[in-house]
C-alpha cells in the first residue's frame, strides 16, 4: 500500500485487508463476507485530486468499496473475550516521546522468526490497539496513564516452533522463549489480563467482485 498526497494504491490485498485498512478495524472485528473475501486478490487505485488526510482516505476507500463492490455493513457491539493492558507491578517501563516528534509505529519479523516493535510518541490507546493482532484479541488500554512514550518490543510468537543450532537461535537473541505476554511485560512494565468487554464489530452482509476497470 502506498500512500501519495491526493493518491492512494493497493496492490493484491485481499478484499478483508482493504476493509480493515478502510475501517480502521482490526481482523477480529471483522465477521461475515463472501467465500473469496479472504483469498482473492485485489489492485485498488484512489485519486482525491488534492492532498488528503488519512481519515478522508479512509472514507474515500469506504465509498469505493460500496460504489465497486456492491458492500454492505452492518455494524454490532458484542461481549467478547478481550485482553485488558494494565500496568505491571514497579511500574510503567515506557520512556516519554520527544516533543515534535511525529507518531509512528513499526514492526518486523526477523529470518529467524523474531518479532521486533517499536513506537515512537504514541498513546497508550495506539500500543493497545497494535497490541491486537498478535494476541489475537481486542486489547483495551486501562493504564490511565496519559502522554505519549517510545518503546521498543520484541518477543518470540511460537517458541516451539522455532528453529536453533546447537541450542542457540539463529540471531543470537537473548529473548529464547519469552512471549508478548512476559515481554510486554518485562519490557514495558505492563501487563495484559483476559477479560471481557464491548467490542465494535463489523458485520460484512454482502459483497460482489469488482469488475476490472
Amino acid at each position: 500500500m502506498r500512500r501519495e498526497p491526493g493518491r492512494l494504491a493497493i496492490t493484491n490485498f485481499s478484499l478483508r485487508a482493504i476493509v480493515r485498512y478502510a475501517y480502521d478495524v482490526e481482523d477480529v472485528q471483522i465477521s461475515g463476507g463472501p467465500p473469496w473475501f479472504n483469498s482473492d486478490r485485489w489492485d485498488i487505485v484512489a485519486t482525491g485530486g488534492r492532498e488528503i488526510s488519512e481519515a478522508e482516505r479512509r472514507r474515500m476507500l469506504q465509498a469505493l468499496l460500496n460504489e465497486r463492490f456492491r458492500m454492505t455493513i452492518r455494524h454490532e457491539m458484542k461481549e467478547l473475550p478481550v485482553y485488558a493492558l494494565l500496568v505491571a507491578k514497579g511500574g510503567s517501563k515506557l520512556t516519554p516521546g520527544t516533543e515534535g516528534n511525529p507518531e509512528r509505529v513499526e514492526l518486523e519479523v526477523s529470518g529467524a522468526g523474531f518479532h521486533h516493535m517499536m513506537g515512537q510518541s504514541v498513546p497508550l490507546s495506539t500500543i493497545a490497539k497494535v497490541l491486537t493482532q498478535p494476541v489475537g484479541r481486542m486489547v483495551i488500554d486501562r493504564t490511565g496513564i496519559n502522554g505519549s512514550f517510545d518503546y521498543k518490543l520484541e518477543w518470540v510468537p511460537d517458541p516451539a516452533s522455532m528453529p536453533s543450532i546447537n541450542g542457540a537461535r539463529p540471531d543470537g537473541s537473548n529473548l529464547d522463549g519469552a512471549s508478548i505476554f512476559t515481554a510486554v511485560q518485562e519490557q514495558l512494565g505492563l501487563r495484559l489480563e483476559s477479560t471481557k468487554g464491548p467490542v465494535e464489530i463489523l458485520v460484512i452482509e454482502r459483497a460482489e467482485k469488482a469488475a476490472e476497470n
